[in-house]
């Protein structure tokens, strides 16, 4: 087998010049790179495909991490801190996303149940709209609008509750 010429970025072609190339790529480094910051002051320089929130959350985020340790244990340079934000990364996918608050007319289940008992025996949306206004006046919260309640009662959902 004939002696080959092991690969260095000296006149590599087309490599970025005006930015650090790819930690992961390094020489097959293709397009723009851009510093992706991690937790505990860590920052890695990474091209469009090993930035994108697909290859950093792929399999919960263990290919990214196992990708960056393994290149920062071939160069020595797996410090403490790329280890802990490594952690970081992995324990920040693991969890689930934190509750999001409930839009609108949701974020008043229990009202919206017993407005719908007012419609079941016979209210109509303008007594129950004027009731709750004036029980709410003083919250701090809003409550539901006019419109709301009104399609609260256009819904009739009570009556798929009915016994």
């Amino acid at each position: 087998m004939p002696w080959m010429v092991p690969p260095t970025l000296y006149k590599a072609r087309n490599v970025p010049h005006k930015r650090p190339v790819c930690a992961i790529c390094v020489d097959r480094t293709r397009g723009r790179t851009e510093r992706v910051q991690l937790t505990h002051r860590v920052g890695v320089w990474l091209c469009g495909d090993h930035a994108s929130p697909a290859f950093q959350t792929r399999r919960g985020g263990r290919d990214f991490v196992r990708t960056l340790a393994g290149v920062w244990q071939a160069n020595e340079c797996l410090t403490a801190a790329r280890n802990r934000a490594l952690a970081a990364h992995l324990e920040r996918l693991s969890q689930p996303p934190p509750e999001r608050p409930r839009p609108g007319s949701y974020s008043w289940p229990e009202l919206r149940r017993n407005v719908e008992r007012r419609y079941a025996t016979g209210a109509g949306p303008a007594q129950v709209t004027a009731t709750v206004h004036t029980a709410f006046a003083d919250c701090p919260a809003r409550p539901p609008s006019r419109r709301t309640i009104q399609r609260w009662h256009a819904q009739r959902r009570w009556l798929a509750h009915a016994p």
